[in-house]
C-alpha cells in the first residue's frame, strides 16, 4: 500500500505506477517465496533492477534527445517500439552482467511509460534497496516454497 502511495505521489500516471508495483511486487514475491533462489541474490535484485534503469535510460536518451520522438502518455506504435526496446535491451544488458531478474524488466517498462525521471529512478531502487536488506534479515528465517 505503501508503494502505491508513493508510486502515485511521484509519478502521477496510472499506467506507469501500475507497471513500477508490479515490478517491485514481483520482486517481492521472488525474494519472500523463493530466498534462496538465485534471482534473489542481492547481485540479482538489484542488479537487475539497475540494469534496467540504465537501459531504459538509454533508450529514452536515445528517444528524446538523438531522435526529438517525446512519447510519454502517448501509447502508440512508436512507444510499443521504444518499450520493447527498453525490455529487450534490459535484459540483453542482464544477461551480459549476470544479474538477471525477471521483474526487473517491469523496471524498464515502468520507465519507458513515464519517461525519464530521476525521482522515480531513486525510488525504485530504494524500494528494491529496502526489499533486499529486509530479505538478508529474515533469510535464515525463510524457506524455500518453489
Amino acid at each position: 500500500m505503501l508503494a502505491l502511495w508513493a508510486a502515485d505521489l511521484i509519478t502521477g500516471d496510472s499506467v506507469a505506477r501500475a507497471v513500477l508495483v508490479a515490478a517491485i511486487a514481483s520482486t517481492a514475491f521472488i525474494l519472500f517465496i523463493g530466498p534462496r533462489s538465485v534471482t534473489a541474490h542481492p547481485r540479482h535484485s538489484i542488479g537487475g533492477h539497475a540494469v534496467a534503469v540504465v537501459a531504459a535510460s538509454l533508450v529514452d536518451f536515445f528517444a528524446e534527445y538523438v531522435t526529438g520522438t517525446q512519447f510519454t502518455g502517448d501509447f502508440s506504435l512508436l512507444f510499443g517500439f521504444y518499450a520493447a526496446l527498453a525490455v529487450g535491451l534490459a535484459m540483453l544488458l542482464m544477461a551480459l552482467t549476470d544479474t538477471e531478474h525477471a521483474p526487473a524488466a517491469g523496471t524498464a517498462l515502468a520507465i519507458v511509460a513515464h519517461g525519464l525521471d530521476w525521482e522515480l529512478a531513486v525510488f525504485l531502487m530504494t524500494m528494491v534497496l529496502l526489499l533486499a536488506g529486509v530479505h538478508a534479515l529474515l533469510k535464515d528465517r525463510l524457506h524455500d516454497f518453489f
